[in-house]
């Protein structure tokens, strides 16, 4: 049974919906199965009730592809107040009753435990799929439960790297929270790590596409028990993506000091980082503050530097992970009409990718009152070099005059 022929006329259940990885599946599911329900958990927060932040989330510039291509598609989604840090979610017993006709639970984000609780009783439940992290292991990571504990239910459990822009869907390159993958693709900072290292990132888009098709293998395979899928990375190394920025740094500049780079020296590191990024966006803030303009470019270098920080433990290993099954979920797609809309694997063209990033994290990731500022940084790294050398060549002859 093909893909989308199993999934069809299916209620499925979503939890985590509002993380990077829950809202990019809400997407895929109501674009790419037309014939799905999903009931999505939501708790009020904020002074926001769940049909709130469900808009919240359709409003969201990664929805504009579906509003066009499905316009009713909201329609189909089905909001449940729900706590994870409860038993049995804390569902009241109507909400209860509504979900046992749930046979997927795709698990996107937040604690597990009660999740695993709740699915046990679930009467028509075919398959939960479950994302993790690949970097809470150590050594060689198989295709195998390590630390992970897990009850005998039919699970797809995919470990995912750190995730990256989309590859493809809903729109290449699509960012709209600067994270530390995308902040070393667009050059916005200099980060600490080795550069010959796997870069350990994953396009949203082929995470989305591997829960969707994991949950279909295990789900049609009638198991009992978790099935562990290693995720894919993009095929290249920190360098290359360093490497490959440099029209994109160019073409759309990341409104910050930033340099390109990475290094495992960390002393190198910091210098770099004080006196390139650090004391620049010192420089220009104390500027507009005498000119009477709201300072702007170290709150960006903060921002920046806290997303690369993410980074530092993870580009700075190698992180070796058996692959196996996510290839043979890929051969077992390409028999059916659904492998291109679906694909678990790709070929990207890097530099197009970081491209298609850096445009969308100029367009989406910074106030549109910072954009007359991003000739600044390129001014400040054009003239600085000559000013330095003349300050040296004055401060050498000032010297030289007072000894005589």
């Amino acid at each position: 049974m093909s893909l989308c022929e199993w999934y069809a006329n299916r209620a499925v259940l979503l939890i985590g919906a509002t993380s990077e990885l829950g809202c990019a599946l809400l997407e895929k599911i109501l674009r790419s199965l037309p014939n799905v329900t999903v009931y999505v958990l939501l708790r009020s927060q904020n002074g926001l009730s769940k049909e709130d932040r469900l808009k919240k989330i359709f409003a969201s510039p990664g929805y504009e592809r579906l509003k066009q291509e499905v316009p009713g598609a909201i329609s189909r989604v089905k909001t449940v107040e729900g706590n994870l840090l409860y038993e049995d979610l804390r569902l009241n017993d109507e909400e209860k009753a509504l979900l046992r006709e749930v046979s997927v639970v795709f698990h996107a984000g937040g604690p597990h435990e009660s999740v695993l609780e709740y699915c046990q009783d679930l009467p028509k439940l075919k398959c939960l799929a479950m994302a993790s992290s690949i970097f809470k292991h150590r050594g060689q990571i198989n295709e195998k439960l390590q630390s992970d504990v897990m009850p005998d239910l039919p699970i797809a459990l995919i470990r995912f790297a750190l995730i990256g822009p989309p590859h493809e869907e809903p729109m290449p390159g699509f960012v709209e929270i600067l994270k530390g993958p995308t902040a070393l693709m667009v050059g916005a900072g200099f980060a600490y790590g080795k550069s010959e290292l796997q870069a350990e990132v994953i396009p949203r888009d082929i995470a989305v596409n591997t829960m969707i098709a994991a949950a279909w293998e295990v789900g049609t395979s009638n198991v009992a028990k978790p099935v562990v899928y290693n995720a894919t990375t993009l095929g290249c190394t920190w360098g290359d993506l360093i490497k490959k920025s440099r029209r994109a740094s160019w073409a759309f500049p990341y409104p910050t000091f930033g340099i390109r780079g990475m290094t495992s020296i960390e002393p190198l590191h910091w210098i770099l980082v004080l006196l390139l990024e650090w004391l620049p966006s010192i420089l220009c803030d104390t500027v507009l503050f005498l000119c009477g303009r709201k300072q702007r470019f170290l709150a960006e270098y903060d921002r920046v530097r806290n997303a690369l920080q993410s980074l530092k433990s993870i580009s700075s290993r190698p992180w070796s992970a058996e692959r196996n099954r996510v290839y043979r979920l890929q051969e077992r797609l390409a028999s059916t009409k659904e492998h291109n809309a679906f694909p678990v694997t790709a070929k990207i063209d890097i530099e197009a990718y970081v491209l298609c990033a850096a445009a969308a994290s100029r367009k989406y990731c910074v106030k549109e009152d910072n954009f007359t500022f991003v000739n600044v940084t390129r001014l400040f790294f054009l003239f600085m070099p000559p000013i330095l050398v003349v300050a040296y060549i004055l401060f050498f002859s000032f010297h030289t005059n007072k000894i005589r």
